[in-house]
C-alpha cells in the first residue's frame, strides 16, 4: 500500500511542491514498511472519512432512479426509433420514399445517448466513491480502527442536500506532538 493514503489521512502531511506529501514531523516524505508510529488522527481524517462515506451513500440511495432514468429514457428511445420506423414503412407502402422517418430516428437517439451517459457517469462515480471508501478502510484496517457511522439525508433546498452523520470510531491511536 502507497503510505501516502496513510498520510492523507494524518495531521501531520504538508504538501510540498518540489516534493509532493510530506511528514511536517521529519520534513521529508514518508518513509515507513506497514504503519506510520507517529500517525495523528484528528478532526482531517474524521473530515475525509464522513466525505468519502457521504459520497458512497449518496450514490448507493442514488442508484434507483438512475435505474428507473435508464430505463425510461431507453424505453422512449426505443419507441421512436421503432415508431419511425413503422411510419417509414407505412409510407413507403404508399408509394412516398422520404427522408423524415430517418430524420425521426436520428432524433430517436438522442433519448438513448441520455439513457446511457447517465447510467456511464452514475457507475463511474460509484466505482470511484467504492476505490476511495475501500482505501480508506484499507488504511484504517492496518492500525486496526474501526468504525460505525449513520449517515441521514435530510431536505434538499436549491441543490444543497441536508446531511446528518453520527461517526463513532474505535481503537483511535493516540496523537503523538
Amino acid at each position: 500500500m502507497n503510505p501516502t493514503h496513510h498520510c492523507q489521512l494524518c495531521d501531520h502531511q504538508e504538501k510540498s511542491l518540489s516534493q509532493g506529501s510530506v511528514c511536517s514531523l521529519t520534513e521529508r516524505k514518508p518513509a515507513f514498511n506497514r504503519t506510520c508510529t507517529k500517525i495523528s488522527l484528528g478532526t482531517k481524517f474524521e473530515d475525509q472519512l464522513k466525505d468519502v462515506n457521504i459520497n458512497y451513500a449518496k450514490l448507493q440511495k442514488d442508484r434507483a432512479i438512475t435505474y428507473t432514468y435508464f430505463v425510461v429514457f431507453l424505453l422512449i428511445g426505443i419507441a421512436v426509433i421503432a415508431g419511425a420506423f413503422l411510419f417509414g414503412k407505412y409510407i413507403y407502402d404508399k408509394g412516398v420514399i422520404s427522408t423524415v422517418p430517418l430524420i425521426i430516428m436520428a432524433v430517436g437517439l438522442a433519448p438513448l445517448g441520455l439513457a446511457i451517459g447517465t447510467l456511464n457517469k452514475h457507475l463511474e462515480n460509484r466505482k470511484a466513491a467504492k476505490l476511495k471508501k475501500d482505501r480508506i478502510d484499507a488504511v484504517l484496517a492496518l492500525y486496526r480502527i474501526a468504525y460505525d457511522i449513520n449517515i441521514q439525508f435530510g431536505a434538499s433546498y436549491h441543490g444543497k442536500q441536508e446531511v446528518y452523520v453520527d461517526l463513532q470510531t474505535k481503537n483511535l491511536p493516540k496523537t503523538h506532538l
